[in-house]
């Protein structure tokens, strides 16, 4: 391509700036045409008209801001808070009331609230289930093992030759006899032996349980074995509890429980009473209202779920 002609009779740097920013984009620029613009820019006006136009096309490529996000309403991202808050208590409040039964459901041995049951093993022992129980069994191995998750249930071992051991979360009660009784409370596990004797291991802490005595643990404790009444413990077998000195609100558990609901204790004085008397655990709802009567206590049942008692 040709160098730029003379320049003409009137001289317009900007317009001549235009021309050479075109000329200099296109293909075929060769070294002479560069020299041309050297000379030409070696004017200051010229100079000058050309940096103004880079500027300006500089400007023209510059990517264009992004357009500043609408604000959501503060109303409308509190209510998707609010929702969002609610939607997750609620997940709460029904996995607290039916994880419960989709344990029992889960386990190989499992009753109904209301419901007792005797089931037979392959090794000849004989489980007693109480209402609302449930447990797993292993007879694989050289020792038999058996899991209370819920509930309470009545052993008699059959002596196999092998050992017997029963687990209760972390608590484990190695088997050297021949009947004995577990229980789950809210706040508590209980151990009776009838006949025999059993060893409660927990971490580093163990205890001895001869025949006629209980023991009751926690999570984190054992406590001192007690002497124990058989006749009285062994009554649910018959459908009775038989209360002697026996905290009000076990009773009120028990008896809660044959209905599938469970108690919420309102009255603080309450939960330090202790009774004694006979109830019926067929007839749950007249054993409570008999005995809501006596401790001038009020009965509410919400949802089928909860006993509120106060």
């Amino acid at each position: 391509m040709c160098p730029m002609p003379a320049l003409q009779l009137q001289h317009d740097p900007e317009q001549e700036a235009l021309d050479w920013f075109t000329r200099l984009r296109q293909p075929g620029c060769d070294a002479a045409l560069r020299q041309a613009f050297g000379d030409w820019y070696e004017h200051p006006l010229n100079a000058q008209a050309y940096a103004r136009l880079e500027a300006y096309c500089q400007q023209l490529q510059a990517p264009a801001p992004r357009p500043r996000p609408r604000v959501v309403a503060l109303r409308r991202s509190r209510l998707g808070l609010v929702l969002g808050l609610a939607f997750l208590l609620l997940l709460s409040v029904l996995a607290f009331l039916y994880w419960p039964m989709l344990q029992r459901l889960s386990c190989e041995l499992h009753t109904e609230s209301g419901e007792r049951r005797s089931v037979r093993l392959a090794d000849g022992s004989t489980l007693h289930l109480d209402s609302a129980s449930a447990m797993n069994v292993d007879l694989r191995g050289r020792t038999r093992l058996l899991h209370l998750v819920q509930g309470q249930v009545a052993i008699d071992v059959m002596l196999d030759g092998r050992a017997m051991e029963v687990q209760v979360d972390d608590t484990r009660i190695q088997v050297f006899g021949t009947r004995l009784q577990l229980a789950r409370y809210h706040d508590h596990d209980e151990l009776v032996v009838l006949a025999g004797k059993a060893m409660v291991l927990q971490g580093g802490d163990q205890r001895l349980v001869n025949a006629g005595e209980r023991v009751t643990f926690s999570a984190s404790r054992i406590n001192a074995t007690e002497k124990a009444d058989g006749k009285t413990i062994d009554a649910w077998r018959g459908g009775l509890i038989q209360a002697s000195n026996m905290p009000l609100t076990q009773v009120l558990e028990r008896l809660a429980a044959y209905q599938g609901q469970r108690v919420w204790l309102l009255n603080e004085q309450a939960a330090y009473r202790r009774v004694s008397g006979t109830f019926d655990l067929n007839q749950p709802a007249q054993s409570l209202e008999r005995l809501a009567g006596d401790q001038q206590l009020s009965l509410f049942s919400v949802s089928g779920q909860w006993l509120i008692v106060r």
